[in-house]
């Protein structure tokens, strides 16, 4: 029969004659709760039934009935003083069923691993966005820092298209149309005149804004050429003014001593160009 302890439910399988006559006190060996069991509710035959013998006397089938009764008597006596010397002792093996383990996939040495929540994985994706964001900005806005603290970097930011610091103030200046649509050199008038008995060629001339904003005026550079369009003297100089407005000319004459005699053209040109 099976035992159930009402303590830790653990069960135990034992021989029905041990709790005969009466029941008896029993403990868990799981927890070491003791109680009370009573004999089962069917009788269970302790003596294996005796065989019919032929031809029997009613006389020898009276006295083997007293002698079976005396018999079984001493034994339930000798069963229940037994039991009350041992009632403290009596322990019964558990008998529990294993549990079986989960089985590994094929061809893999790692533990099963529990599914893990929609939620986590997404928090995750978000944490590492904004990480990578933040390390993209740090890039882009500290170029000036890492562009002096670490001058290899530079070659990074060229390959990506920022060309280190000029880059940068390159983009935030506004694009400006070509000098030569802004600005115009005309107006010139070269002449000879003679100073302190050295011969100077004087060039006289203006520059006019054409555009519909204030203009800044570059220096000028004047190059003489010879009969085959070969530069034979040029230098620069700085016109009278540094600005014009919007329509108005600005007038500006500089001089060569001793030009040289194989001069037959000028050009002026801005430096800007």
């Amino acid at each position: 029969m099976i035992l159930t302890c009402p303590e830790c439910k653990s069960r135990y399988v034992v021989n029905p004659t041990a709790l005969m006559p009466s029941g008896r006190t029993v403990r868990c060996a799981k927890c070491s709760h003791s109680w009370f069991e009573k004999r089962p509710e069917e009788d269970v035959e302790i003596v294996p039934p005796q065989e019919d013998v032929a031809e029997d006397t009613s006389d020898s089938k009276d006295h083997t009935a007293d002698k079976y009764k005396s018999t079984e008597q001493k034994k339930e006596q000798n069963a229940a003083a037994k039991s009350e010397e041992n009632s403290e002792d009596f322990d019964f093996p558990i008998n529990t069923p294993k549990k079986r383990r989960r089985p590994v996939p094929k061809g893999s040495n790692l533990p099963a691993l529990q599914n893990q929540k929609y939620g986590s994985s997404k928090l995750g994706w978000i944490s590492l966005l904004v990480f990578v964001t933040l390390v993209v900005s740090a890039f882009l806005i500290m170029q000036d820092t890492l562009s002096q603290s670490w001058p290899a970097s530079k070659k990074l930011y060229y390959a990506i298209g920022l060309d280190g610091i000029d880059a940068v103030k390159a983009s935030t200046e506004p694009k400006l149309d070509p000098i030569d649509e802004r600005l115009v050199i005309d107006g010139l008038t070269p002449r000879r005149e003679i100073i302190n008995n050295v011969s100077n060629l004087v060039i006289a001339g203006f520059i006019e804004n054409i555009s519909d904003e204030m203009q800044t005026i570059p220096d000028l550079r004047v190059r003489l050429l010879d009969e085959n369009r070969r530069v034979v003297r040029e230098w620069s100089f700085n016109p009278q003014s540094d600005t014009v407005k919007p329509g108005e000319k600005v007038d500006f004459v500089t001089t060569l001593p001793s030009p040289p005699p194989e001069a037959r053209d000028i050009s002026i040109i801005f430096t800007a160009n």
